[in-house]
């Protein structure tokens, strides 16, 4: 599809922090340390949704997980771009210093909101979220 004067529509932004509801894809697992270990290529969601049953944990607390990005519908929605992301860069950037030069591999980079408004400095941050499921 393209817009009035010829050019093609954006891609559908993704949120690479989804609650379980939202979810469309398996980003990754978290590790006990806390921090995100991606899964290349892409899984559907389904593939964590599916260990539900068998956990008294809410599945967001083991896996991250990513949605089509929902916009005004979502309590970070500034009413021009992700507050959260925003947040997370901004936050991370003072504890962490400067970002790191190697990002890791994402399946969702292409169509992420947060790294297509906040750029390289997302990556780092979104390494280090795990979603609120409570």
């Amino acid at each position: 599809m393209t817009d009035p004067v010829g050019r093609p529509d954006p891609p559908e932004r993704m949120c690479p922090s989804t609650p379980a509801a939202n979810a469309t894809v398996f980003l990754g697992m978290i590790t006990p340390a806390g921090r995100v270990a991606y899964l290349t290529p892409q899984l559907p969601a389904e593939v964590a949704l599916a260990t539900q049953a068998a956990s008294d944990t809410p599945v967001e607390s083991r896996y991250r997980l990513a949605g089509p990005c929902v916009t005004a519908r979502c309590g970070f929605w500034t009413g021009e771009h992700c507050g959260l992301g925003e947040r997370l860069v901004a936050s991370y950037q003072e504890t962490a210093g400067a970002p790191e030069t190697t990002l890791p591999r994402c399946a969702i980079r292409r169509t992420c909101r947060w790294y297509a408004e906040q750029g390289a400095a997302a990556c780092a941050a979104c390494s280090h979220v795990v979603t609120d499921a409570y």
